[in-house]
């Protein structure tokens, strides 16, 4: 009896230790398990780290209200010029670096589409430096096992370059289309300098014998209107040379008579809009003499006063209305300066641009076939100032003192 209570008594140990062991073994198992888990969430973390550090747009994360931030890509810094560190700390800085003018829309995008997965924006930020960027956010949801949205997920990339590019294509589609218009109106204005220059030759010659037979009386405005035809004739002959050659006709002319040629054309204009002009004293031209082709140095300064005229259209009759030429320069180079003193020019328009026009019957070349034409003179037409208050509309023809090659127009 008592061997056989031995046995059994000696058994139950070894029972015990066999289960132990499948236990610990079992364990061993589990954590090896457990191990290589940790391990592939650790290597899938890390490739999600690698990915997201070196990608160049803006990878965030978070919470389904979108108020708390779970992750944001280092590329934030580069893009926002902000730490990342600041936005843990207030994750609403994200959308408060908005432009002003694109916040509202934004914020209201957000809180309406990015739940749906509908969010897709476009907009641009102030980063602290002072410089404006343009962004393209979108957003997604993830869900969990259960199928419920635990987080907002989404990229924002700098598309900065892509919306320069688009208006560089932009603007150069509107240069290519106003030269196309401009070699138009050449082409037809060629054809017209032929045909209207017939018939002026013809009114010219009936005003010859209309001479011969009046009187004194009669004479003096028959001789001013033969003058004025004569000018039209050689400005369309000039025109229709210029169209053959494509550059101007530079010679040596005195700056004084030009001037005043322009003046008495004018004058009637002037007084009739009650616009004081006041021109440069005599003693500024004195031995001036330039390089110029002289019907487009003409047309250049008649644009120049004109528009300085129109300025006055809606100036009350009781305000000084004033147009006033200057000349100044340099060694090089001789400065004519027409300035008024009216409405002036809104910052975002470009008076040189064709087709650019305020005025109702206005075509918007005068300012942009001026300023090529002083630049086929090798000088150049800018605006210096573009008046308003207290300031004054000013245009600067700069012109060469020595007569350089001149260019054509097509090359400027």
């Amino acid at each position: 009896m008592s061997n056989t209570t031995s046995d059994t008594q000696t058994a139950e140990p070894i029972a015990d230790l066999d289960q132990a062991r499948e236990r610990i073994h079992q364990l061993e198992k589990d954590l090896t398990e457990e191990r290589a888990r940790c391990e592939a969430a650790q290597n899938n973390e890390r490739c999600f780290r690698e990915l997201a550090e070196h990608i160049r747009e803006v990878f965030w994360m978070t919470n389904p209200a979108g108020d708390q931030l779970v992750y944001i890509s280092p590329a934030y810094e580069h893009i926002w010029g902000q730490t990342c560190e600041s936005l843990y700390e207030d994750p609403g800085k994200r959308l408060a670096w908005v432009h002003d003018d694109d916040r509202q829309e934004v914020l209201k995008a957000f809180k309406r589409d990015a739940r749906n997965g509908d969010y897709d924006k476009v907009f641009r930020i102030n980063r602290p430096d002072g410089e404006i960027r343009w962004i393209r956010d979108r957003a997604w949801v993830v869900h969990d096992d259960d199928g419920e949205i635990y987080r907002l997920a989404g990229f924002a990339l700098d598309i900065t370059d892509r919306i320069e590019a688009n208006d560089r294509i932009s603007q150069l589609h509107t240069v290519i289309d106003a030269r196309e218009r401009m070699s138009a109106f050449a082409a037809l204005g060629t054809g017209l300098a032929h045909d209207i220059s017939q018939p002026l030759t013809a009114a010219r010659n009936y005003i010859a014998e209309a001479r011969q037979s009046a009187d004194m009386a009669d004479a003096t405005p028959l001789a001013s209107a033969d003058q004025e035809i004569a000018r039209a004739v050689d400005t369309l002959r000039h025109l229709r040379d210029f169209a053959r050659e494509g550059k101007p006709t530079l010679k040596q002319q005195r700056l004084a008579p030009l001037i005043n040629d322009i003046h008495q054309l004018l004058d009637p204009a002037l007084r009739s809009r009650q616009v004081r002009y006041e021109g440069p004293p005599a003693s500024e031209l004195d031995n001036i003499e330039l390089p110029l082709d002289r019907i487009f140095a003409q047309q250049i300064l008649r644009n120049l006063i004109e528009n300085a005229t129109d300025a006055f259209a809606d100036a009350p009759s009781d305000e000084l209305r004033l147009v006033r030429v200057q000349v100044t320069g340099t060694e090089d180079t001789v400065d004519i300066e027409v300035s008024d003193n009216g409405q002036g020019i809104e910052s975002d328009i470009d008076p040189f641009e064709p087709f650019n026009t305020t005025k109702e019957d206005g075509l918007g070349l005068g300012l942009s076939v001026s300023r090529s034409l002083a630049r086929s003179h090798g000088g150049d037409l800018v605006i210096a100032d573009r008046g308003g208050q207290d300031s004054r509309t000013r245009f600067v023809l700069s012109l060469p003192r020595q007569q350089s090659e001149a260019r054509s127009v097509e090359a400027i």
